[in-house]
């Protein structure tokens, strides 16, 4: 435990000091560090990781773009290696969003349902998977941007804890062993947060529709549709020593076969603190969050939220609500483009909960 003490405060002092001379860059800082993450689906992770914040415009129209590269290994045996971008063009006229992840992952899987059991449903799998998705989108107006995306998710070698007559995936679920989702989707985003990464005001909506085809390469069948909605107020009109609250809203939909592994879930997109990823799945899912951010002191701040959360059940009704709550410290590792080091202790029901360490706001 000491061990981990001390290399955690070392990260946190590599990325102030490195924080430190990136802020003199007005158009381009990049922060490579090493990383330790934690949440209750990896346990703890430790890697590389490398955050660029630049800007491709003139800075009074155009907000700054961002790319991360990581390779992580975790204590539950997960291996991943992923680059993501936003970019934004010369007055945001387009926005390019991607990113390209390899996994080599097993996870504990579960039935269907808001309140499938720990213990009798439980089922650890394991495979590999690639996934690529690349969004360019147009301006339209002010904050308002369209365009497509394309999103292939290939995953192989899946294999399970259990024999074939007692397994969840031999019995019930759709894609096993090998399954392939191609997609091209209708984006729409309204962006008028006044950051990506760590938003004091504005507010940010997204649906997109995505329909995965047999002709695209799909294995199966089906579509998924995705609204995000998320406000932002700043209390105190004090961005130096900010107060925010910060609230979202997230509906997915699946229609038709989709494969169980790629369903919606709790934990997706940064959702559900206080329940492991995938812990609950259903055909829909939904969920509200609300966070509280002060700052407090220099580079430290703190945060309470809580959120309510459910999916369907198998037949498509929905019976139970999973509420969830939690609060953390923030550090700030970059002040000029407010990127933090996240630490929230979050708890969910039946003992659901955990320790959650990133770079960034889950929101």
């Amino acid at each position: 435990m000491k061990r981990f003490i001390n290399y955690f405060l070392f990260i946190i002092i590599s990325q102030k000091t490195l924080a430190q001379v990136d802020s003199s860059t007005k158009k381009f800082s990049v922060t490579p560090l090493p990383i330790i993450v934690s949440d209750p689906f990896i346990g703890f992770g430790y890697g590389v990781l490398a955050n660029a914040n630049f800007m491709l415009g003139d800075k009074k129209t155009t907000r700054f773009s961002n790319a991360q590269l990581y390779l992580i290994k975790t204590t539950h045996g997960q291996f991943a290696i992923q680059g993501n971008h936003t970019l934004f063009t010369n007055n945001e006229d387009w926005m390019i969003q991607g990113k390209l992840q390899y996994l080599d992952w097993p996870e504990n899987t579960f039935a269907l349902g808001a309140r499938s059991s720990r213990e009798n449903d439980i089922e650890k799998i394991s495979y590999k998977a690639l996934e690529f998705e690349e969004r360019i989108m147009k301006r339209i107006g002010k904050k308002n941007f369209i365009g497509l995306q394309y999103r292939l998710y290939n995953c192989w070698n899946l294999a399970s804890d259990k024999p074939d007559s007692t397994s969840f995936f031999a019995q019930h679920a759709i894609g096993t062993q090998q399954f392939t989702s191609s997609s091209i989707g209708l984006h729409f985003i309204n962006d008028s947060r006044d950051n990506v990464q760590n938003a004091f005001k504005g507010n940010y909506a997204e649906i997109a529709l995505n329909p995965n085809f047999k002709e695209l390469g799909s294995t199966q069948t089906w579509t998924n549709l995705r609204v995000d909605l998320r406000t932002y107020f700043l209390l105190n009109n004090n961005e130096k020593n900010s107060k925010v609250l910060a609230l979202r809203t997230l509906y997915e939909q699946a229609f038709g076969n989709v494969p169980y592994m790629i369903m919606p879930m709790f934990g997706r997109y940064f959702t559900t603190r206080g329940y492991v990823q995938g812990r609950y799945r259903g055909k829909t899912f939904m969920s509200v969050e609300a966070e509280y951010r002060a700052h407090i002191w220099k580079a430290i701040g703190c945060v309470v939220f809580a959120g309510v959360q459910t999916v369907s059940e198998p037949d498509g009704s929905f019976q139970y609500i999973n509420p969830s709550t939690g609060l953390g410290a923030r550090i700030m590792l970059n002040k000029s483009q407010r990127t933090n080091l996240r630490i929230d202790y979050a708890k969910g029901l039946n003992g659901e909960g955990g320790l959650y360490l990133q770079v960034t706001e889950a929101f």
